[in-house]
């Protein structure tokens, strides 16, 4: 069943087929009772000339998935939105929004948690992303925030070539735009494009000087330059720059740890509140300091920190077991291990740490995700 103040009338066939998995004569069946009872000549809705949907459908629609998304029944707007590019005539305005929406919505359902989404349907759901945005991006007209977006999703997706295209498509609309020229300069970074990369920092700097991400980019490709005590002198500068900034924080406790400094990196994230140390990412970036730094037992207690904060995530279960192994309490690793196989993505992770589990424990940390 679907919610009326969520689904509106002209969305009837699309909605009850996507939810109830209907076939042609239950979705004609559906617009039959729909449409009792009207006169004649509004019982079905004008096609538009170009598409298979009409173009109230095609409103409603749109509205509806922007209510289940912010609902956060994001599968029902996933489904929703494939049912709209199937429907859509190829080459059409209604395809390229169809795509648009689709993109939006794959995205926005591979964005939450592990408890909701596992790994697998995430990387499925990003790949889906990706291609929806490549087809609105060609068929679409030219906007500089919808290229951006989809650029963005293809770098996702591990597709360099097709983030670099619609990035500079997106620059050549939008030259001095700091978002975009961020996201672009990290991609970049992603794909080992490190030239690219510094490209695309000095002209953000100049378009926006003083800004701290300049410095925080500056400390990533340090970083993949393999010079880390410059990423620590840029780190501190996009640190000094914007003190709350959680990211900057991060990449500076990774430079640290990369220049041999481990302990300053575990002091530096200790000063956080409990709170934000629980966060997964910082809680690794802690633990990994904390192990480094020959303190297996704080790195345990650092990840049990966050799991009792993110109960639900595998990933973090899953190295609450390796940490406490390391430490030597067998008994709550094998107890963790054991909760991981009931819980949604704990068989990948499973199977992500079993040559961790059957190899000797060193003290030596893995690499984070």
């Amino acid at each position: 069943m679907t919610d009326s103040r969520i689904a509106g009338p002209a969305l009837v066939t699309i909605v009850a087929c996507v939810l109830s998995a209907c076939g042609d004569g239950g979705a004609s069946a559906t617009r039959d009772r729909a449409d009792a009872g009207k006169p004649a000549d509004t019982r079905q809705t004008e096609q538009t000339p170009e598409s298979g949907l009409s173009a109230r459908e095609l409103i409603d629609a749109t509205d509806a998935i922007e209510r289940f998304l912010n609902a956060g029944r994001t599968n029902e707007a996933v489904l929703i939105a494939r049912r709209l590019v199937e429907r859509a005539a190829a080459d059409s305005a209604a395809e390229a929004t169809a795509n648009e929406l689709c993109a939006r919505a794959c995205f926005t359902r591979a964005q939450l948690p592990d408890a909701s989404v596992g790994a697998t349907e995430r990387r499925a759901l990003t790949a889906e992303a990706a291609a929806c945005a490549l087809r609105y991006a060609e068929t679409g007209e030219g906007d500089a925030g919808k290229l951006a977006f989809a650029a963005l999703l293809c770098s996702n997706a591990a597709r360099p070539d097709d983030a670099r295209r619609l990035f500079d498509r997106a620059l050549d609309l939008d030259p001095t735009n700091g978002p975009t020229l961020l996201q672009a300069a990290l991609a970049a970074l992603a794909s080992g494009d490190r030239e690219r990369a510094e490209s695309l920092r000095t002209r953000r700097a100049a378009a926006l000087p003083g800004d701290a991400w300049n410095d925080g980019i500056a400390a990533e490709l340090a970083l993949a330059s393999d010079d880390a005590s410059r990423a620590v002198e840029s780190a501190r500068r996009a640190v000094a720059a914007d003190p709350d900034a959680l990211e900057f924080r991060l990449i500076l406790a990774r430079a640290l740890r990369r220049d041999g400094k481990p302990a300053d990196a575990a002091r530096f994230l200790s000063a956080l509140d409990a709170a934000e140390r629980a966060k997964p990412a910082i809680a690794e970036q802690f633990a990994l300091a904390l192990a480094e730094s020959n303190d297996l037992a704080g790195a345990a207690r650092a990840w049990d920190a966050a799991l009792r904060a993110n109960p639900a995530d595998a990933y973090v279960r899953a190295e609450t077991a390796i940490a406490f192994r390391r430490a030597g309490d067998e008994a709550r690793a094998a107890a963790e291990l054991a909760a991981l196989e009931a819980i949604p993505g704990g068989a990948e992770q499973l199977q992500r740490i079993r040559p961790r589990l059957t190899a000797p424990m060193d003290g030596t940390p893995a690499a984070p995700r």
